[in-house]
């Protein structure tokens, strides 16, 4: 790529952050800045994670002339994690470093770390880096898009050198969904949970069968009859109206589940339950 116009476009990124204008889309922005003159990073805009890389402003524009040229650049891709994690997740093998720094991501639990890419890696890194600044401030159709996917692929690139975090992450990850589910049993299902936490729906359901005893039917049943017995217990509501406001569309399963889990029908609970 034309050093010139990466040079430019990575210059008006370190404009636009100086002026504290930055001009982001709806799912990705860039920030910039010489090293030397900021030692941490800016306020998070918004609800992002972040990728980023240090170079000479040479490297990006290849004129080794330049009076900044030695001048070391911060350039931040900002990504939304949430819809940044379900992008690569389908392309993440579960036992692989992208799958583990994802699932870290999804958890919020990371710290801000800095790695170095291994050599060969370099200058690949500063190509990508260097394409998502241009496609960023020349803005052709489908720039964001192309941006969220040179993230990508720097992602699965650094990924391999990332830390590995202590395993005890699962487990905080795990709690949050037992909660969302416990929450909202009635329309709790393992696709979605997948996708809201970033992990694969057999990752996800192989982690509650062996944490919790437990298939994840079985779990969203159990919590199901507990709100159904809570209702049961505390409302006149119809039994169809309970059943329905726990997720079943009509009374059979109902019936089955409830009496699998209590050993009795809900006429039968409700009519026993302040005995």
């Amino acid at each position: 790529m034309d050093g010139g116009r990466v040079a430019a476009a990575v210059r008006q990124i370190m404009d636009e952050t100086a002026r504290r204008k930055p001009q982001g889309g709806r799912n990705v922005l860039m920030l910039a800045w010489f090293e030397d003159e900021k030692d941490e990073l800016p306020r998070n805009p918004g609800d992002y994670d972040i990728i980023s890389l240090t170079a000479p402003l040479g490297a990006f524009s290849g004129d080794g002339a330049h009076p900044d040229a030695d001048r070391k650049v911060f350039l931040a891709l900002y990504f939304i994690t949430e819809r940044f994690a379900q992008s690569l997740m389908p392309i993440a093998d579960e036992d692989s470093p992208l799958f583990r720094m994802l699932t870290t991501t999804a958890a919020k639990r990371h710290p801000v770390r800095r790695v170095n890419a291994p050599d060969p890696n370099k200058e690949l890194m500063l190509d990508l880096f260097a394409a998502a600044a241009v496609a960023y401030v020349e803005r052709h159709d489908g720039w964001e898009q192309l941006v969220e996917a040179l993230g990508v692929a720097i992602t699965a690139l650094v990924s391999p050198v990332i830390p590995e975090e202590a395993p005890k992450g699962a487990d905080e990850v795990l709690a949050v969904i037992l909660q969302d589910i416990a929450a909202h049993p009635e329309s709790a299902s393992l696709s979605g949970l997948a996708r809201r936490y970033s992990y694969s729906t057999t990752y996800l359901s192989e982690l509650i069968h062996e944490r919790c005893g437990m298939t994840f039917t079985e779990l969203v049943a159990r919590h199901r009859m507990d709100r159904a017995a809570m209702l049961l217990r505390a409302t006149q509501l119809p039994v169809r109206e309970v059943a329905r406001q726990v997720g079943y569309s009509g009374t059979s399963n109902f019936y089955k589940a409830f009496r699998a889990q209590f050993g009795c029908g809900p006429a039968e609970w409700r009519e026993g339950a302040g005995k």
